[in-house]
């Protein structure tokens, strides 16, 4: 969504320089932000050599002499930041990161490490590692040391950004949550401190604060996000404050559906749920009921799009997958799914439409890029081929998977999950798929196949091997483990070997 105001604010306070209006430099807090209410975040240590134009860059970028910095961080303007952040809003990659680079060191460093392996990424098959690559690991260096000589927490927390970038781009999970974990840390202070970190940090962070529970050995150990939701307002004052109530929302759903874990899947099973549990189940879902309520409101009373068609197509399957998910939380038995069946076949159509439309804009969807930063659609289309029973509606979501998702969404890879997607069908419907997605043999169960046929969840090994198949295509194979359970209700893991075309 485009953002208002000049761009032009070359010196004064952070908040004035965040919030893009002249600042009167008064020390050591600036009245503008006094008498506005504001908390004045103060000023950055700046020496002649160091104070940059406060705009977005275009060609040239001041204080950078290096023909290949400049090169990176002109490749970042025009290509890797406004790519970054998938169906969210740009504003951060595309405007704060860049704005930040002019006169932050280690904002700098950080973005040119990006802006390579980035390109890099863009350019290859196969992801380079970071080792490999010393520009970058050279300029990644240089941020960390500048780092640790900032005392700014707002700056902190931006650059702790950047490096979990980084750290995606490599596919370095241990890393991207330790970074993470730190963030989550120093946001709890910087909230309260300083106002623009809650308007420009927080909402990423939230939806940062998902990917460990799906990529973390253990995160029980990982800080609990504050000021999650335990109302809706009455009404949202705008799209970006509906987005980061729903993003608030999902983490709590992912964080009761981990605590129901055990009695899906383990030795809680038909047990009595926890009552807490089943009173957070139920907040949960009146949260999500009257997000929707609210968010529908505010739909209906605005005369011109607020939000890109990508968006609100993401956030139409966060909500559809977040409400199924809360609704089954401690249910043991497969068939329950069956009953959200429209569900599933409107968000398919919603995600189906929106290919079209884009098909349609671009002519092709060549170019789409390989990495995004934010969760985009590949875990939202690979829940439904999961859950959805119904073969056509999981045949459409496994297409969309690849047509929709980015190459690599933060730590998820499409080539996996389409992978481990595409063995469910054919193991729950007992029949084999072609190259194209497409049935090679008869469905067994061309309906909804019986409860023992049914995967519960999976699981996928890191370690792969790479080799060229018999049509002369280079082709990834690792191990997949699906839980599935016997006539008697005895949970058990069956391994399998996936494919995954490169």
């Amino acid at each position: 969504m485009a953002r208002k105001g000049s761009l032009k604010v070359r010196t004064g306070c952070l908040t004035c320089k965040i919030r893009k209006v002249k600042c009167d430099e008064g020390k050591p807090h600036c009245q503008r932000c006094v008498t506005t209410g504001r908390k004045c975040d103060g000023y950055l240590q700046t020496t002649t050599s160091s104070v940059t134009a406060w705009h977005r860059p275009r060609h040239l970028f001041p204080g950078v002499d290096n023909v290949d910095e400049r090169r990176a961080l002109q490749f970042f303007s025009q290509a890797a930041g406004p790519s970054l952040s998938g169906p969210m809003d740009p504003y951060f990659w595309t405007h704060l990161v860049m704005q930040f680079s002019n006169f932050e060191p280690a904002v700098r460093h950080a973005v040119v490490a990006i802006s390579s392996l980035y390109e890099h990424m863009q350019t290859r098959s196969k992801y380079q590692q970071l080792v490999d690559n010393r520009f970058a690991l050279s300029h990644y260096n240089s941020a960390i040391r500048e780092l640790k000589t900032m005392n700014n927490e707002p700056l902190v927390l931006l650059v702790c950004i950047l490096f979990i970038c980084i750290e995606f781009l490599q596919d370095n999970r241990n890393g991207a949550i330790q970074h993470c974990k730190h963030g989550v840390y120093i946001l709890k202070n910087a909230e309260a401190a300083f106002p623009w970190t809650k308007e420009y940090l927080s909402p990423i962070f939230r939806r940062l604060t998902i990917f460990p529970f799906f990529f973390a050995l253990d995160e029980t150990g990982f800080p609990k996000f504050i000021n999650l939701e335990d109302r809706v307002p009455d009404s949202f004052a705008s799209f970006d404050e509906a987005i980061y109530c729903i993003d608030g929302i999902l983490l709590r759903t992912i964080r009761l559906v981990r605590s129901g874990d055990s009695y899906r899947l383990g030795n809680l099973r038909r047990c009595p749920v926890a009552p807490d549990l089943l009173v957070e189940q139920e907040e949960t879902r009146v949260l999500l009921e009257n997000w929707n309520n609210r968010f529908s409101y505010l739909q209906s009373r605005s005369s011109t799009p607020a939000m890109s068609e990508e968006t609100l197509c993401n956030i139409t399957l966060r909500y559809g997958v977040a409400r199924i998910w809360v609704e089954t939380t401690f249910e043991y038995d497969e068939t329950v799914y069956d009953r959200y069946l429209d569900r599933f076949r409107y968000m398919v159509g919603t995600a189906a439409k929106l290919h079209s439309s884009k098909a349609l804009r671009r002519g092709s969807l060549q170019g789409s890029p390989k990495f995004i930063f934010e969760m985009g659609f590949i875990p939202l289309l690979y829940y439904i081929v999961m859950k959805c029973r119904c073969l056509d509606t999981r045949l459409e979501a496994l297409s969309l998977m690849k047509k929709l998702g980015a190459a690599k969404e933060n730590l998820w890879e499409v080539s996996t999950m389409h992978a481990v997607a595409r063995r469910m069908i054919e193991i729950e419907h007992d029949f084999l798929l072609d190259v194209n997605d497409k049935p090679l043999t008869t469905p067994v169960w061309p309906g909804l196949p019986p409860d023992e046929m049914r995967i519960r969840d999976s699981t996928t090994e890191p370690a792969l091997s790479v080799h060229v198949d018999a049509q002369c295509q280079k082709v990834r194979e690792r191990m997949a483990g699906f839980y599935r359970r016997t006539a008697e209700g005895d949970i058990y893991l069956q391994t399998d070997v996936v494919t995954e075309v490169m």
